[in-house]
């Protein structure tokens, strides 16, 4: 048991050991805001440790009684002496192995007075408790990998997320986000900015929320499945920031897409429905720039027709007639026009003309619809107009 407990905690310094020169290069592969750059400027070799019968316990006993990240599990001085004759080397005497400073720090002459270079650990951004894992016989090598092949650890050896699953599954340990990333006291939320970074996806996480490139585009479907796991960083108001479509985001719609956007907006107007509102984003766009019915007149482009001449278009009855037009694509009609546009004419309040928009026999079923939900008979008719016409 001893030599299993040594074999896997010297694993969990091994991950922080290395990390000085080669922090740069796995950054890619281990967050840097759960595990922050390190600096450790020492000349360490883990397999010929362990080839000479070292165990992880060796150098990080502490390990075993450590409940928080921020518990130092490196080895100093003291550790080291066990094998090495520290002491000895300062006195200029041979020693086996070696134990004179440049061994373990390279570059650093001890003949004047600078202290070596400092390591710098800096503390993970996890709750993370060795002791509780310890005691359920988890080995080191399960989340720091094997260090037979190791020279000096880096942020390579510390555990993905992937790894943490594998017994976080929701049965064997709880799988919610919160058991191993900070919170935000307020909210409950993740926190998702910290000094070293911020906390993002990446590729390869086990959930399959790589935050990267177009994720934008595609993140509706998981949300709409697992909205639970996306409420664990955000909140409503995140999604409403572009949503709500009051700010155009570049990634979305790129430069002069105004030119473009009516291909797209005919081909696909329920994509754009989801963030934008045909009557008050579009048609008042269109009427700021002078396409809609009520758009001011010196905007309007003297070049483009739209529509049929007037007669075709509204007085003779037709395939070109608006009111046909309108029951196939009625859509297209909200894009330039307002209710109110229809209402001038098909309104019993109407001053202007009063165009009766019904079909044939309506009038012998209109008493059932207005009974299951008058909301849209009153925009049109007083409620005095509804019983003279049979109604109420």
């Amino acid at each position: 048991m001893e030599r299993q407990f040594r074999t896997a905690l010297g694993i969990v310094v091994v991950s922080f050991v290395a990390a000085g020169i080669a922090w740069a290069a796995t950054g890619r592969e281990r967050s840097l805001a759960v595990y922050p750059a390190q600096h450790i400027p020492l000349r360490f070799d883990h397999k010929q440790h362990l080839a000479a019968g070292a165990e992880c316990v060796t150098c990080h006993d502490a390990a075993r009684a450590s409940g928080s990240v921020k518990d130092r599990l490196l080895p100093g001085h003291e550790e080291c002496e066990s094998c090495h004759d520290i002491e000895a080397a300062r006195k200029g005497e041979k020693t086996d192995p070696a134990a004179s400073c440049h061994t373990c720090h390279p570059g650093f002459d001890p003949t004047v007075r600078m202290a070596p270079a400092k390591v710098d650990v800096p503390t993970a951004n996890l709750r993370f408790n060795h002791k509780v894992h310890v005691d359920k016989k988890v080995q080191c090598a399960t989340c720091h990998g094997a260090m037979t092949d190791v020279q000096l650890a880096s942020r390579q050896q510390l555990p993905k997320m992937a790894t943490c699953f594998e017994c976080h599954d929701g049965t064997v340990a709880s799988k919610a986000c919160a058991t191993c990333h900070p919170t935000q006291p307020a909210s409950g939320r993740l926190q998702l900015t910290f000094p070293s970074g911020v906390l993002r996806p990446m590729q390869g996480n086990p959930l399959g929320l790589d935050h990267g490139p177009r994720y934008e585009f595609t993140h509706g479907n998981r949300a709409s499945v697992d909205r639970q796991t996306c409420m664990s960083c955000h909140a409503e108001s995140d999604c409403q920031s572009c949503h709500d479509a009051l700010q155009k985001p570049l990634s979305v719609h790129p430069n002069d897409y105004l030119t473009l956007h009516p291909v797209q907006a005919r081909q696909d107007s329920v994509r754009c429905s989801s963030c934008h509102r045909t009557q008050s984003f579009c048609a008042a766009c269109h009427e700021r720039t002078g396409v809609g019915m009520d758009a001011d007149r010196s905007l309007r482009p003297r070049n483009v027709k739209v529509h049929p001449d007037y007669n075709t278009w509204v007085e003779v009855p037709g395939p070109q007639h608006h009111g046909i037009v309108a029951s196939r694509d009625l859509q297209q009609c909200a894009s330039c026009h307002r209710e109110e546009s229809c209402m001038s004419c098909h309104s019993a309040r109407s001053e202007r003309r009063q165009v009766n928009p019904h079909p044939d026999g309506f009038g012998a079923m209109c008493k059932r619809a207005a009974s299951a939900n008058d909301r849209a008979c009153l925009k049109c008719h007083t409620e005095t107009s509804l019983a003279e016409k049979g109604c109420r």
